[in-house]
């Protein structure tokens, strides 16, 4: 019986979460632009975007390349985490502020 790997040291699985990380991004803006149309705040949307295209764009451009890392993969989970997270309050609080 030959011995298998853990999944997460398999390169195939960075390769699937970058591919996820992007069509998550791509679709994360869409949503926000189609909120932003049925009367949403227009900046504090576009702001509140603006980390989650530069993962987006990163994880593609890394794609492209053929250069993928844990790192990434593990700075990507954070960011988008905590975009959502707080984002309810970010989007408050900028609005109040700009």
């Amino acid at each position: 019986m030959p011995e298998q790997s853990p999944p997460f040291s398999n390169p195939r699985t960075k390769l699937t979460i970058y591919k996820i990380t992007v069509i998550y991004a791509a679709f994360y803006v869409i949503m926000k632009l189609f909120s932003i149309f049925k009367g949403s705040w227009l900046w504090p949307n576009l702001i509140i975007c603006v980390p989650i295209i530069a993962i987006g764009l990163a994880a593609w451009w890394q794609l492209k390349q053929e250069k993928t890392s844990w790192w990434f993969v593990g700075l990507s989970i954070v960011v988008v985490s905590a975009v959502r997270y707080y984002e309810q309050d970010w989007v408050v609080w900028l609005n109040m502020n700009l």
